[in-house]
This record gives C-alpha cells, sequence and structure tokens, in this order.
C-alpha cells in the first residue's frame, strides 16, 4: 500500500506507519460512507494491475485482487472493535523474501531436523497473510519437479507463516522433549500470582507516595475499566481494598496448588505402595534415618545458658565447660584471622537441637559482644561471625576436620561415651523391628487382596452361569411363557425387594428351588453342592434391579430410524479396514441403553441368517455396536485402534470441574460489575446471569442482589 501510494503521489513523503495510521483514522471517523469505499477500493484494485503490468509482469486476474486485497485490508478492519484491528503490517516484499527464505532453508533440512509446526489460529491477521503468500507460491509451484520439492515449497510457505505471525516453534525437530510433569493450569495460576505479586508491589508503592511515570501508569492498568480516578479523595481506601482482593485471590490460588500437590502426593504414594512397598518405605524412612552421619554426644548433662547460672554444687563443671569453649572460640579466633574466605573449610547445616539452642545462645549473646564494638572493620566482624558458626558446629558434633588442637569440654571419660551413644543404636534396632512387621503386614495384605480377587471373580462367574441356569429352568417349568434372562432377575429382584413373601416363605421357595436344581443337574451329567448353589441363588439375587424394565421408555429415535442408522453403519463397517475401526468405548447399563440394545437385537437376526462366513458375522456385531454408540451419543476417537490412552481423570469429575470454571469466571464477572466495571461484555454476562427472574440492573438493591448471588456461587 505504501509502494502503490508513492507511486501514486511521488511528492508527499510518508511513512508506512503514519500512512497506515492515517488510513485507519480516515475509516474509523466515517469520513466517507459504505458505498464509497468499496467504490474507492474498486479503483484501487484496477490500478494495482494496470501498474504491475507496465512493470513487465503479468499476474493473473483472479490472484491480483487477492494479493491487493491483502494489501489493502492490511492495515484496518472498518468498523471492527476487536482486537483484530491489524491484520498486517510487513510489506508484501519483506513477506516474499521471508517466503523466499524459508523455503530455502526446508530444501537444505533433512526430514527429520524440521520443525515442528504449531496450530496457528483463524484470525483475521492470520488469514490475511495466508491470502497474501497464495499468490506468491505459483511460481514456486509451476517450477517444481517432483514431489519432495513441492513438499518443500509448502512446507516453506508454512514456515514462513508461522515466523510472520510470531508463532513459537520448536527449535529441536521433530524429535521434541517430552512435556514438563507440572500442568498446564498450575503454570497459569502461577504467573497469576506472580503478577498479582508484582501488582501489589506496585500499589504499595503508590499507596506510600511514589509517583513515577512507571507506577502511575500501572496503577492506571490496574483500574481501567472502573469508575476509580487516581484523583477522587478515597482513592487510598481504593488502593487498600485492591490489595486485599489481590492477597485474597493469591491465597486461594496457592490453596488450590497445595491441595493438587497434596492429592497428586498422596496419589503417587498410593501408586509407589502398590508396585514397589520397599521404594515406598524407604522414602519415607530417608528423611527419618541417616539425616547426620556424624556422632553426637550426650548433650543431656551439657547446660550453657549463663543466664541461668546458678551457685549450687555443679557450678564448677558449667564454668570448667564454658572456659572450655571459650578457649576453643579464641583459638579459632587466631587461626581463622589470616585466612582468606573463599578458603575456609564449609560449615555443614545442622539439625536443631536444645544443646545447639543453647551453644548458639551463649555464643550470640555473651561470647561476640565480647570482640564487638562500633569501630569493628567488616573483615574482623566477618571472621568473628565464621569462628562463631564453626565453634558451635564443632561442639554440635560435626566433623569438621581442621588442625586446631583443643581439648574437650566433655572430657576423656565422657568423650568415649560420646563415640558409641545409645540412642543410634536403639534407633537401628527399632528400624528393624518396624521393617519386619511391615514386611509381615504386607505378605497378609497382598494374601488377602488376592483372595477377594478371586472370590470377587469367581462370585461373578458364577453370578453369571446361575442366571443362565435359572432361565433354562423356568423355560422348562413354564414353556408357555416368553421371557428374557435379564426380565427374569428383574422380576425375581422385584419380588424379593417388595416384601411379597415373608422370611419363612422365601426360605422355603430357596430350598425347593435348591433340590429341583439339583435334581435336573443331576439329570444333566452335573452335581452341584447346596453350599455353591444357594451362593449361585445370591447372586442371582444382587443382580442391578431395573424396574419395569418393559416401560423404561425407548430412545427417542423410531425403529425405522434405528434400523437405516443399522444398515449405514453395517456397510460402513464391511468396506473399512480393521485397522481403521474406531475403538468403541464402555457404555454405562443405563436405562436407556439398555432399551436401545434391546431394540436392535430382533433387527439383527436377518442379518446374522444371511452370514456367509465368520468375517460378514463380525462386521455385523461391530457395526451393531457402533450404532448402539452412536444412537447414545457416546463420542467415538476418529483416529482409528492407535489411539492415545484415555484419561485417568472420570466424567463426572470433569463436568464438576468445567461448572466450577464456569462459576468461577461468573464470579469475577458479578465482582467486576459491583466495583463500577460497565463494560459491554460485562453487562452481557450479568444480565445473563439474572435471566429468567425479576432482578434488573437499575434496580436500588442490584449490590445486594450481586452480593447474594456471588455468595450463592461460592
Amino acid at each position: 500500500m505504501h509502494r502503490l501510494f508513492t507511486e501514486l503521489e511521488p511528492s508527499i513523503t510518508v511513512t508506512e506507519q503514519n500512512l497506515a495510521d492515517r488510513v485507519r483514522y480516515i475509516l474509523r471517523s466515517n469520513i466517507f460512507d459504505v458505498a464509497e469505499l468499496e467504490r474507492l477500493r474498486r479503483e484501487a484494485v484496477p490500478s494495482s494491475n494496470e501498474n504491475a503490468k507496465a512493470g513487465g509482469t503479468a499476474p493473473q486476474v483472479a490472484e491480483q485482487p487477492a494479493h491487493v486485497d491483502a494489501a489493502v485490508n492490511a492495515p484496518v478492519v472498518a468498523d471492527s472493535n476487536d482486537d483484530g484491528t491489524v491484520t498486517q503490517e510487513l510489506e508484501i516484499e519483506q513477506m516474499r523474501s521471508t517466503l523466499e527464505e524459508a523455503i530455502m532453508e526446508t530444501r537444505s533440512t533433512p526430514l527429520e531436523n524440521r520443525p515442528r509446526l504449531p496450530r496457528i489460529a483463524l484470525s483475521k491477521r492470520n488469514r490475511a497473510v495466508v491470502r497474501a503468500l497464495n499468490p506468491m507460491l505459483v511460481t514456486y509451484l509451476e517450477a517444481s519437479r517432483d514431489l519432495c520439492e513441492t513438499d518443500s515449497i509448502l512446507f516453506g510457505a508454512a514456515l514462513a507463516v508461522c515466523r510472520i505471525i510470531g508463532a513459537k516453534l520448536s527449535t529441536a525437530g521433530r524429535t521434541t522433549e517430552q512435556s514438563s510433569a507440572i500442568p498446564a493450569w498450575r503454570t497459569r495460576i502461577e504467573e497469576r500470582i506472580a503478577k498479582a505479586r508484582a501488582l501489589i508491589g506496585r500499589l504499595i508503592c503508590f499507596r506510600s507516595g511514589n509517583t513515577r511515570p512507571r507506577i502511575v501508569r500501572t496503577i492506571r492498568m490496574a483500574f481501567a475499566g472502573t469508575n476509580v480516578s487516581l484523583s477522587q479523595p478515597d482513592i487510598m481506601q481504593k488502593l487498600t481494598e485492591r490489595i486485599d482482593d489481590l492477597k485474597q485471590r493469591i491465597a486461594a490460588w496457592g490453596k488450590r496448588i497445595r491441595r493438587y500437590t497434596e492429592r497428586s502426593t498422596r496419589f503417587n504414594q498410593n501408586r509407589l505402595f502398590q508396585s514397589d512397598q520397599k521404594r515406598l518405605y524407604k522414602s519415607l524412612e530417608r528423611p527419618m534415618i541417616g539425616i547426620t552421619d556424624n556422632e553426637e554426644p550426650d548433650t543431656e548433662s551439657l547446660d550453657l545458658n549463663a543466664e541461668n547460672h546458678t551457685t549450687n554444687e555443679n557450678e564448677n563443671l558449667h564454668r570448667e565447660k564454658i572456659i572450655a569453649i571459650d578457649e576453643m572460640f579464641a583459638k579459632a579466633l587466631e587461626y581463622f584471622a589470616n585466612t582468606n574466605p573463599t578458603e575456609r573449610q564449609f560449615i555443614p547445616k545442622q539439625r536443631s537441637s536444645k544443646k545447639l539452642s543453647k551453644i548458639v545462645a551463649y555464643v550470640n549473646n555473651i561470647l561476640l559482644p565480647q570482640y564487638i564494638n562500633s569501630e569493628i572493620e567488616f573483615k574482623t566482624f566477618q571472621n568473628l561471625v565464621y569462628c562463631a558458626a564453626w565453634t558451635s558446629a564443632k561442639l554440635n558434633g560435626a566433623k569438621i576436620e581442621i588442625a586446631i588442637q583443643v581439648d574437650n569440654p566433655l572430657g576423656p571419660e565422657k568423650q568415649k561415651k560420646y563415640n558409641k551413644p545409645k540412642w543410634e543404636q536403639r534407633l537401628k534396632n527399632k528400624v528393624s523391628e518396624l521393617r519386619a512387621k511391615i514386611a509381615r503386614l504386607t505378605q497378609y495384605i497382598n494374601g488377602n487382596r488376592a483372595c477377594k480377587n478371586f472370590r470377587a471373580k469367581g462370585e461373578e462367574t458364577e453370578c453369571l452361569a446361575y442366571r443362565a441356569r435359572m432361565h433354562r429352568f423356568f423355560a422348562e417349568v413354564e414353556p408357555s411363557l416368553s421371557v428374557t434372562e435379564q426380565n427374569l432377575a428383574d422380576r425375581v429382584r422385584y419380588i424379593l425387594r417388595s416384601n411379597i413373601f415373608g422370611d419363612a416363605e422365601l426360605e422355603r421357595l430357596r430350598r425347593a428351588a435348591i433340590r429341583s436344581s439339583n435334581g435336573n443337574a443331576t439329570a444333566g451329567n452335573a452335581a452341584p453342592l447346596d453350599a455353591q448353589q444357594t451362593a449361585y441363588v445370591d447372586a442371582a439375587v444382587n443382580i442391578p434391579f431395573v424396574a419395569n424394565s418393559d416401560g423404561d421408555g425407548i430412545v427417542s429415535h423410531e425403529l425405522e430410524k434405528m434400523r437405516s442408522i443399522l444398515e449405514e453403519s453395517m456397510l460402513e463397517t464391511r468396506s473399512m479396514p480393521l485397522e481403521n475401526r474406531p475403538r468403541l468405548p464402555r457404555i454405562p447399563l443405563s436405562k436407556r441403553n439398555r432399551a436401545v440394545v434391546r431394540a436392535l437385537k430382533p433387527m439383527l437376526v436377518s442379518y446374522l441368517e444371511a452370514s456367509r462366513d465368520f468375517c460378514e458375522t463380525d462386521s455385523i456385531l461391530f457395526g451393531a455396536a457402533l450404532v448402539v454408540c452412536r444412537i447414545i451419543g457416546a463420542k467415538l476417537p476418529v483416529a482409528g485402534r492407535a489411539t492415545q490412552k484415555s484419561s485417568a481423570i472420570s466424567a463426572w469429575r470433569k463436568r464438576i470441574e468445567d461448572r466450577i470454571a464456569k462459576a468461577r469466571a461468573l464470579i469475577g464477572r458479578l465482582t467486576s460489575f459491583r466495583s463500577g466495571n460497565n463494560r459491554p461484555r460485562v453487562v452481557r454476562t450479568v444480565r445473563m446471569a439474572f435471566a429468567g427472574t425479576n432482578f434488573s440492573l437499575s434496580q436500588p438493591d442490584i449490590t445486594q442482589k450481586l452480593t447474594e448471588r456471588i455468595d450463592d456461587l461460592k
């Protein structure tokens, strides 16, 4: 557009940005109406074609209007209030050079080293970029010699689009690294917390009197869209309210992350318990065992609290210990006086204990004040602090090898006792006992779990076997009644649950059923035990009950429509390779789903009777299952059998999380409207929230209604 303007008006000097701003101002100020703008646009298109032909080029008429439209529509979109007003700010020549560089780079790059292209949004700006690049590809595609070169051209064009619109590209080729274990929502929340903390800092700075331009600009952005002005008298109160609101949000976000972390930790521990219990217990023992490898002296008799020294019979003992500690500190101070701080030995981190706290209290309150005054140099002060830390760590039992000969305050006899503490041996014995007990408990739990699983599987198999046997026995007793297995089980369960018969009558009927069933089974060369038969009857009784299974209301689809869907699915399944079939999901055994299956079963008889081989029978059965999934609205993957693993999150939890997200978004809009934000989007959301009620946004108690609605959502 800038090049066309310089050709038409060579006497006027204007930059690209200035020209785009002026065009945008003309369009937004409504100087010309829509018809006049359309006439000017039509005049601009043919003039551009003539200039192009005069330059020795002959682009196609169909390509040039799209090219010019992309250039004309680049700066603005007339009367657009959304974010995509600026759709293209690069020149066509710059886009052409980017395309050439991308194509050349793609030709010289191996296929496995190509970057993975992201999915881009279909916004106005992205569409304009694609429309502008399409005509440039014609010359490259016409000169293409083989399929590989065509592939390089198309991939280079896609790469150029991504670079022009600023999309992020992976630089590690197709073999990208695995994604982080941190979920995306947690990353977003952490970013929100960081931004909220930064905003709290700016608000506090402004409240304390800092009026730098950057601070003021941030405060104005924080209160944008509200009726709050920085010059109003109660601005300090507004700032305090905003700071408190941000702190509450940060606390809520942090609580959500902590809940997730605790839940994730419990889940990982449970999974580790099921797979490798020894590793789990080692990870649980790690904080308790092996904290320090050094031996710790007996500190029960060491009292270094200089403030509580009394004149009792043990006073001489305390004095001797304190004198020895003072001597150790003095020798350390003399040794480290002429050493470089970077060459000093690292002091290991000490475990907190009563003895260490007494040592630190004595050194800080009594020993160090004797050496520190107002005229002390920084190097001397640094040396004092290091010597105090070294002395405290050495007295606490840290293994610091250094050539300073000092007497141990505990004496040689107690030092021998110190080298072999009793608590360590007691702790090791306790740990070995706990490990043996955990091993026995684990073996017992695993044995019970295996027995329970085996028992549950056996009961399930027995339940299905007895259900079929009960139906066969009923058909022999009452051949005139036609009833299915499920219907028979439902009716038996209904009789038992409705208390039509008493306990004594039910027991008599059960014994009679067991005897007659045993007689029939014996006639069939089988002799089940009475205990097994009772289990079979109980299993049949405990099958999930569906009241009035004949009147559960078939789905809204008519039978003819279901038959047509069945035929379409069978034709589709017969013409589809086995590896391209969709993976069928598991469907719940609800009333509606059972009604669909019962309605489709009679339709399959004619297809199964006409089946010629096993493959055709398989296609019929798979088509029937596909029809059931489509009728009940189950989601089917479209990528064939090689689909990704399903999420471990249950469907009801996803639905609840969606509701929570929507409720939180609505709370945000309601809170924003209550604080004075009257943007059209916010007002529209509030009206939708109160739709169907007698509330109006203009009534005087609307603030109270908003507060009640927010509390209800929370």
